[in-house]
């Protein structure tokens, strides 16, 4: 336990170190921590399911999924206004390119396809709207409320699902996830975004603000459940308990960033609509 509060301290550290140099420094080196969270989260899913997926083409997809943040940043820097479109041509390349990949080889089956297809997409194409989010004039409440939906939406669930427990939400894939739990977690992802707006509001579209931050409180953490039980399922169908190991207690990024990475992908068409 104390190994995990002494790593989870350290990463909430390193968190809002990049945070302040966003808000202070330059919006920019946000973007080292996205590439951080690409490279490393693409390079751990990819290890996770070597033995699932056709091994000539993971090669490709971990390189290319790694890099996808990265390129990005680059097209965005050196096409000033066409970043959007940039990002959404090196999206349709990876793809054709798994595709013909998959294709091609002959000891490809439809579940070698699937895996080999996940470093594409996971955690790489969540990584990239968090890159767009961050280049909006909104950036900073957004990306703060989803750092702050998800873990407290995760710590509410434990220490309600652990105190009342009662039936399990989704036992083949989390055993240890009640309904109780995922109730806690929403309420916890609510007050989370509460308290978000009553420190950095921000003006929205069409709704008041305190009701587009709840929505987004409610939302999120059903997302962010969804996130973390999208990784179990990976992890239990490749038969393991982390997908990582570079964080003591807690595993890899990607079981630090599962449930974050499906949270600021939905902010992110949220505050574009409201």
């Amino acid at each position: 336990m104390l190994k995990r509060i002494i790593t989870g301290s350290a990463y909430v550290v390193f968190i809002a170190a990049f945070f302040l140099l966003r808000q202070f420094v330059d919006a920019r080196l946000f973007h080292i921590l996205t590439c951080f969270f690409a490279l490393v989260g693409t390079f751990e899913v990819a290890r996770a399911v070597k033995n699932y997926s056709a091994k000539g083409t993971l090669i490709i997809a971990t390189v290319y999924g790694g890099l996808l943040a990265p390129l990005y940043c680059v097209g965005e820097y050196l096409l000033v206004g066409y970043g959007y479109a940039f990002g959404l041509c090196i999206v349709a390349v990876g793809l054709i390119s798994a595709l013909v990949c998959c294709l091609i080889q002959k000891d490809c089956t439809k579940k070698t396809a699937l895996y080999t297809f996940l470093p594409y997409l996971y955690p790489a194409l969540f990584m990239l709207a968090m890159l767009c989010l961050n280049d909006t004039d909104r950036a900073f409440t957004v990306l703060l409320l989803s750092f702050a939906i998800s873990p407290l939406s995760d710590t509410f669930a434990y220490f309600v699902g652990s105190l009342l427990k009662g039936p399990k939400l989704c036992p083949k894939l989390s055993p240890k996830k009640t309904w109780s739990g995922a109730i806690g977690g929403t309420i916890g992802g609510i007050l989370g975004a509460i308290l978000v707006w009553a420190v950095f509001p921000v003006p929205t579209n069409y709704l008041p603000p305190i009701v587009v931050f709840i929505i987004a409180g409610i939302i999120g953490s059903v997302i962010n459940i969804i996130g973390d039980l999208f990784e179990s399922a990976i992890k239990r169908s490749v038969g393991i308990k982390d997908i990582g190991n570079i964080l003591p207690g807690h595993g890899g990024i990607m079981d630090r960033i599962d449930g974050t990475s499906f949270v600021i992908t939905l902010l992110y068409l949220l505050f574009l609509i409201f």
